[in-house]
């Protein structure tokens, strides 16, 4: 009994050992679930320190007011005489061109030459009168005036001519319709065709029945049975009257021949309205062939007349092309310039922009020059939060100054960023002094330098702002039988400067809290988080 009561506690005492080992287990793998569900968040702490809120940036330098050396007229290249850098003054040779007519004057001369030969071409394909060439040459407005009065009046026979001819051939069709419409002969003659039809049938019918009663009497008195000739005998009388009902043998022949008289009469009236145009028509016909005869020879006389109108309009209208095209080409040749291209005005050499062998369009800028006392510019863009913090007269420096000797920048406007309105950034434009500048070159600026000492500074990546306003995350810590927790708490703060990684702040901290910088993934305030092994 003893030995039964102490298995039974033995066997207690080891579930309970089980069921605590089975709790402990399941709660640590719980927690550690539960660990590598929350972010993983990476912390500083804040610090003091000062920030420098200097704007930097770079920008090409460029000429207030350059001169452009162009020429009016495409020429080729022989020597190219100065370089970028180069001091010249006025009246320097600057580019030397080779000999020959410029792009412009050979053009010119091929649009003369060409309108010239497409004058001789229109006169020859369109076979124009010497009497119209000459016209046209001598301008003989006086000419023309009487050639459109004459067109007038031709165009007034002409039509005169046309409502003629349209005037008799209306006539004529209303006559042919008259001529041969047999609609109501050829009704009639569908009405008689049928009734003859029908006679021929009735007649045909009648010689049937009557064949028919003659052979059952034959029948009835050839043969001795009575009764077959009684039914022979009823018989006949039966189709003696179905005949009887058709009529007479003589009133369906007379019927016969009628309805084929009247048939015949009607297809020979058919006939001869058709075959035969009237007397009428045939005068109507013999006119209109006159009328059309006369109104062929008024076209004729208008078309002439109209097309020597035309021809002498046409050419004139290319006199007066080939007349300006020569003067344009006369204008240009007078107006050639040499081989020299000379310094306009003094200055500095900015840019050369053709070697020797090129050919320069007209008006194509081959140098510009730096006019002596002009000032330089240099642009650069900032966000519009940057911008706030410049004022025009800010001084800025070149980040290689040792390199740019006396180079002095001082900042003169600022300006929307047009060519991106949407990116609300500025333009801050610097004035350039200095002796050792060159246009084109790039030069990295920086603007605005001013340190301070703050109590608190963090990373720019643990700035975090919403509708609220701006805030960061902290790191609170509490103690748990199962080990540490991490909460993410918010603070708002103000933000007092910042440079291109730390941002200085004003908040109700302590300044030695755990500041949340970057995350696995998004955090608010409240989450539970996790700290990287």
């Amino acid at each position: 009994m003893k030995k039964r009561e102490g298995n039974r506690k033995e066997w207690i005492k080891n579930i309970l050992i089980i069921f605590l080992v089975v709790l402990l287990i399941l709660t640590f793998f719980s927690n550690t679930i539960m660990n590598y569900s929350l972010a993983e968040v990476s912390s500083t702490y804040i610090t003091s320190g000062s920030i420098s809120t200097a704007i930097r940036g770079s920008g090409v330098i460029q000429s207030v007011d350059p001169y452009n050396v162009t020429i009016t007229e495409g020429r080729k290249v022989e020597s190219v005489n100065v370089r970028r850098g180069d001091n010249v003054t006025k009246g320097d040779v600057l580019f030397i061109l080779e000999e020959g007519d410029s792009t412009e004057v050979t053009n010119a001369k091929k649009a003369y030459q060409t309108l010239l030969d497409n004058y001789q071409t229109a006169i020859i394909d369109n076979k124009i009168s010497a009497e119209v060439v000459r016209a046209a040459e001598n301008r003989d407005t006086e000419s023309l005036s009487q050639k459109i009065t004459q067109l007038e009046q031709k165009a007034t026979v002409l039509q005169q001519k046309k409502d003629v001819l349209d005037d008799i051939d209306s006539q004529l069709s209303i006559l042919n319709v008259e001529v041969v419409d047999t609609t109501a002969e050829e009704a009639q003659l569908e009405a008689a065709q049928n009734s003859l039809n029908t006679a021929n049938e009735n007649l045909s019918k009648y010689n049937e029945l009557q064949t028919k009663v003659e052979n059952l009497l034959a029948q009835a008195q050839s043969t001795t049975d009575d009764n077959e000739v009684t039914t022979l005998i009823n018989q006949a009388v039966a189709a003696a009257a179905e005949r009887d009902k058709l009529g007479t043998k003589e009133n369906l022949e007379s019927q016969v021949a009628a309805y084929g008289k009247q048939v015949e009469t009607l297809n020979k009236t058919i006939a001869d309205k058709k075959a035969a145009p009237s007397e009428e028509a045939a005068q109507l016909a013999y006119k209109r062939a006159v009328a059309n005869n006369e109104y062929s020879q008024a076209q004729s006389s208008y078309d002439e007349l109209y097309n020597e109108i035309k021809y002498q309009r046409q050419l004139q209208d290319m006199l007066d092309e080939i007349d300006e095209a020569k003067a344009a080409y006369e204008k240009l040749e007078s107006k050639s310039v040499g081989t020299e291209v000379l310094a306009p005005v003094s200055g500095t050499i900015t840019s050369v922009n053709v070697v020797a062998g090129e050919t320069v369009a007209a008006q194509e800028t081959m140098a510009v020059i730096q006019l002596i006392g002009k000032e330089y510019t240099l642009e650069m863009t900032v966000t519009k939060e940057q911008a706030a913090r410049i004022k025009v007269g800010d001084v800025g420096q070149a980040s290689n100054s040792w390199y740019y000797s006396d180079m002095a920048l001082t900042v003169s406007a600022i300006k929307n960023d047009t060519s991106n309105p949407s990116s609300g950034n500025r333009i801050i434009v610097f004035t350039v002094t200095g002796s050792d500048i060159n246009v084109g070159q790039s030069v990295s600026v920086t603007v605005g330098d001013k340190s301070a000492n703050y109590d608190m500074i963090v990373p720019n990546t643990a700035i975090r702002e919403d509708k609220n306003g701006t805030y960061i995350l902290i790191i609170r810590s509490k103690s748990t039988p199962l080990g540490n927790r991490y909460t993410a708490e918010r603070v708002d703060v103000t933000k007092l400067a910042s440079d291109s990684t730390n941002t200085a702040i004003s908040c109700a901290l302590q300044g030695y809290e755990s500041v949340i910088t970057t995350a696995t993934k998004p955090v608010s305030a409240g989450d539970l988080v996790r700290l990287p092994k």
